[in-house]
């Protein structure tokens, strides 16, 4: 049976079914089910093909499945979602939010918006069953020429270009996500040319993104392209590459953000890079951090195709302001800061790692890694010592067991400190600006509440 559905979601090309789950090689076209679907289950659920590009006022429900077919765009609309909604990706499709759109994803702790791969639980993630991602497009500052670029991993066209060109917006909203999981993404639309989990590219401050989980992508968690977005709550589990990335000139601020490597899957748990090109135009990557957590693969020692298991690596101009913050278990070094112009903005305290814990990454001391060249893309070391320059007094850093819960756990991590664990005291008091939370005197991103339980998720498939 096969109901086409118009009224509910104008804009759209969409088809209603009853169908068995997909199997792991879906094809186009419309298809539904009855049945709990790919999450399993026996509550009856609609599922709803979408088809074609969101181009008026659209709201989707918890009370259907809906399957994104292809690389659906919310251009010149908003695409309102409401809390317990599941959105399943195929192979090759993605949402991708323009610059005249807005995606408004609000779930709740119990009813968690949850983006996944459209294939039956245990073969998700398997091979290629993956989707390409969730990415959002605003008018923010980015330190490209002519303030415009195009959106990593898709074709050049006006609907996947980003940034606010010579009249750029800081305040802009690309939309707003909270209590949102998006699994199993990063799928490449282009050879050697992957999404991410989650993609901001220019987004403004107006932007919200609070309480969010991006888990087992193909290439980066959260990779953020300029703009001034602000991030809070997020955890960042698997990622094949990089875990939190900011790239273009970001200026934003962040406060809690986990992110935990699997075996076999994880590069840096921070990758940062201001512009390549051109490495000190403005402007400059330079995001606040608080309350962070990186929790390496140790003992996988492996070098998959991403690269080896590091903590931090600081490149190619950026600066940054990170405190309070938890590096272990990582088998490369904790901290790199690669290049000659990084290294500059540490020397003139505009890049700074204070108030953190360093624990069992190699080695003694800072245990850092320092090879003479550097095989994905970084420049020689110049011998810069990141041993010295953690340990400085003044930054407050110590070498101490944080005493985590169970942070490499893989399907049921806990980065909640245990009860005499040194990370409960010693952080930096943050900003009272408005955004952070000022109570947040502990190191890491969890202190004695969880705030991560209830609403993540780490499925293995």
């Amino acid at each position: 049976m096969r109901n086409t559905v118009l009224a509910a979601l104008a804009g759209l090309a969409l088809t209603a079914c009853p169908s068995t789950p997909p199997g792991p090689t879906p094809t186009g076209g419309g298809s539904t089910s009855t049945g709990g679907g790919s999450a399993g289950g026996a509550a009856q659920v609609t599922r709803v093909d979408v088809t074609e590009a969101i181009t008026a006022a659209t709201t989707w429900t918890k009370d259907k499945e809906y399957v994104l077919k292809s690389i659906i765009h919310v251009d010149n609309a908003v695409l309102t979602i409401q809390p317990g909604t599941k959105v399943l990706g195929e192979r090759g499709s993605a949402l991708i939010v323009t610059r005249t759109g807005q995606l408004l994803a609000e779930g709740t702790a119990t009813e968690p918006i949850v983006f996944t791969a459209n294939y039956p639980v245990g073969m998700r993630g398997v091979g290629n069953n993956n989707w390409g991602g969730v990415l959002l497009n605003g008018k923010a500052p980015i330190n490209v020429t002519g303030g415009d670029n195009k959106a990593e991993g898709l074709a050049d066209e006006p609907r996947n270009r980003y940034g606010g060109g010579a009249t750029p917006d800081p305040a802009h909203s690309c939309g707003r996500l909270k209590y949102v999981r998006i699994e199993f993404a990063g799928q490449p639309l282009a050879a050697n040319d992957e999404l991410n989990g989650l993609t901001l590219n220019a987004c403004g401050t107006g932007t919200v993104i609070d309480y969010v989980q991006v888990h087992r992508g193909i290439d980066d968690g959260i990779e953020v392209f300029g703009g001034t977005v602000n991030i809070k709550h997020a955890v960042i589990t698997g990622s094949d590459d990089d875990g939190l990335d900011w790239d273009q000139g970001w200026t934003g601020k962040a406060q809690y953000v986990v992110v935990q490597q699997l075996p076999g899957r994880g590069n840096h748990g921070i990758e940062a890079d201001s512009n390549r090109a051109s490495q000190d135009a403005t402007p400059r990557s330079s995001p606040t951090l608080f309350n962070v957590t990186l929790v390496g693969r140790a003992p996988d020692s492996s070098d998959p195709g991403e690269g080896r298991s590091r903590g931090m690596a600081y490149r190619v101009g950026t600066a940054g302001n990170v405190n309070n913050l938890i590096v272990t278990n990582f088998n490369d070094w904790a901290m790199f800061v690669d290049g000659s112009n990084s290294q500059a903005r540490w020397g003139d305290a505009s890049l700074q790692v204070r108030n953190s814990i360093f624990f069992k990454n190699p080695m003694a001391a800072w245990q850092n890694v320092r090879p003479s060249n550097l095989a994905d893309g970084g420049v020689p070391a110049d011998n810069f010592d990141e041993e010295m320059a953690l340990a400085a007094p003044s930054l407050n850093n110590r070498q101490v067991d944080p005493q985590l819960a169970a942070p490499t756990a893989l399907t049921a991590p806990n980065f909640k400190p245990l009860t005499d664990s040194p990370a409960l005291t010693g952080g930096a008091t943050p900003p009272s600006d408005g955004f952070f939370d000022t109570s947040a005197t502990f190191v890491g991103a969890v202190g004695a509440a969880d705030w991560t339980a209830g609403w993540t998720a780490y499925p293995e498939n």
